[in-house]
């Protein structure tokens, strides 16, 4: 009995030590294998952020070869601190060719003009700030406003004459005139349109094309029309 008692005690030490370590060499491992699998996830996002990055590259790719003129294409790297204006900051300048006034633009339409230049950085005003304005057309009727900015969102088409041909759903575009965007670029979507009596103007609010909330890279149109030659 006292023989069978020291070797059932000698067992259940042994097992319980066994099993101590084994506890120890399970817990290092699953520590091991969570932090390959964090790094792993870690992978996996990288790698679909820029499976997303190519997509919009490709579609900025395809709308520049639309576009008639030399372009450059910039990355949004900020946007206004001080929150008085609706504006980015895209890292090109002066040194890559940037100006006053170019147009700025990306794949679904106008963005806004470059409104202030430094040698490595330009500041864009985007058609949404209320001191923006574009010239533009309804591409349906050929009807013609000025589209400022009202807020984050909208824009409003501004004199545009009762007799003016527009509906809810028309496509706003470019007129050419003022010799900053070129003719035919997308703008918006007209939302809505009342008539106040007593008023010589329409009042007709814009949905922009652009989502300025996902703005993250650009084409800015630098010069003329290239020739067919």
């Amino acid at each position: 009995p006292f023989q069978k008692l020291a070797k059932n005690t000698i067992g259940l030490v042994e097992e319980f030590w066994f099993n101590y370590f084994y506890l120890i060499n399970a817990s290092r491992e699953n520590r091991t294998l969570k932090a390959e699998i964090d790094v792993l996830r870690m992978e996996n996002s990288r790698y679909r952020e820029l499976l997303i990055t190519l997509d919009r590259l490709q579609e900025l790719l395809q709308f520049r070869q639309t576009i008639k003129r030399p372009v450059l294409a910039a990355q949004v790297t900020g946007r206004d601190p001080t929150g008085w204006f609706k504006s980015v900051i895209i890292d090109k300048g002066s040194s890559e060719g940037l100006k006053l006034d170019l147009p700025v633009v990306n794949s679904l339409g106008v963005v806004g003009r470059v409104v202030s230049v430094s040698p490595n950085f330009a500041k864009v005003l985007l058609i949404i700030d209320q001191n923006s304005s574009v010239d533009c057309l309804i591409q349906r009727s050929r009807s013609r406003g000025m589209v400022k900015g009202l807020s984050a969102g909208i824009c409003k088409l501004s004199y545009m004459v009762k007799s003016g041909d527009l509906v809810a759903g028309d496509m706003v575009v470019t007129s050419g005139l003022g010799g900053i965007f070129p003719k035919g670029l997308p703008v918006g979507i007209v939302l809505r349109v009342d008539e106040h009596p007593g008023e010589l103007f329409k009042e007709v609010i814009i949905g922009p094309e652009v989502d300025f909330s996902k703005l993250e890279e650009v084409l800015v149109i630098l010069g003329e029309e290239r020739s067919n030659q």
